[in-house]
C-alpha cells in the first residue's frame, strides 16, 4: 500500500530483527510495556519475550488472513526511501478484549510526532474494512497513552469503555464499525 509519505509492505519473517532492534529495544516505544522495563532483563530475555508476545501475535494475525505491514519511508522528508519507520496491522482478538480483530501501530521513536502513525493506521483500517470486509475493529489503548488515544480517535474509533485489565493496569477499548 502507498500513502502520501509512506510505503506499507507485507511483513516477512526477516523483519522481526529490525522490529526488535528499532522498536522493542527503544525505551520510548515500549514505555507503556512494564514487563519489558525490568532492568534485570538481558537482551536475550527481551528477544525471547518479543518473539513470544509480538512475533506470535503477528503470525497468528497473518495466519487468520489479517495483514501486518512494515511501514517504510517513501518521501525523502520522512527518511531515505525504504527506511524502516514501524509496523501496523490487524491482529487476532484476545479473549479479555472481545471477539473483534484489533489494530495496532508502532513507530520508531525518531518518526513519532509527525502524523505518520495516523497516515499508516488510516491505510490499514481502510484496507481491513474495504478489501478484507472486516465490519468491526477494536483498538486497546493504555489509558495514560495520550498519543495513541489521539491516533485511534483520528482514525474513526470511538471509546466504548474503560476498565482495568487482568494485569491491574487501566485500559480503554475503542471500536470502529464499518
Amino acid at each position: 500500500m502507498q500513502t502520501a509519505r509512506l510505503h506499507l509492505r507485507p511483513y516477512g519473517e526477516d523483519d522481526f530483527e529490525t522490529l526488535f532492534t528499532l522498536l522493542v529495544l527503544d525505551p520510548v516505544v515500549i514505555r507503556f510495556w512494564p514487563d519489558y522495563a525490568d532492568p534485570a532483563l538481558t537482551r536475550d530475555d527481551l528477544h525471547e519475550m518479543a518473539e513470544r508476545d509480538l512475533g506470535t501475535w503477528i503470525l497468528e494475525g497473518m495466519g487468520a488472513g489479517n495483514p501486518t505491514w512494515v511501514i517504510e519511508a517513501a518521501d525523502p522528508a520522512v527518511g531515505p526511501p525504504g527506511e524502516f519507520v514501524g509496523v501496523a496491522g490487524v491482529f487476532p482478538a484476545e479473549n479479555e478484549w472481545g471477539p473483534e480483530p484489533e489494530v495496532g501501530c508502532l513507530l520508531a521513536s525518531r518518526h513519532q510526532g509527525r502524523g505518520l502513525a495516523t497516515e499508516a493506521l488510516a491505510a490499514v483500517v481502510s484496507d481491513a474494512t474495504v478489501r478484507l470486509g472486516i465490519p468491526v475493529l477494536v483498538a486497546i489503548v493504555d489509558t495514560p497513552n495520550i498519543a495513541s488515544i489521539r491516533l485511534v480517535e483520528k482514525c474513526g474509533f470511538s471509546l466504548e469503555r474503560s476498565y482495568s485489565g487482568p494485569d491491574g493496569r487501566s485500559y480503554r477499548r475503542y471500536v470502529r464499525r464499518g
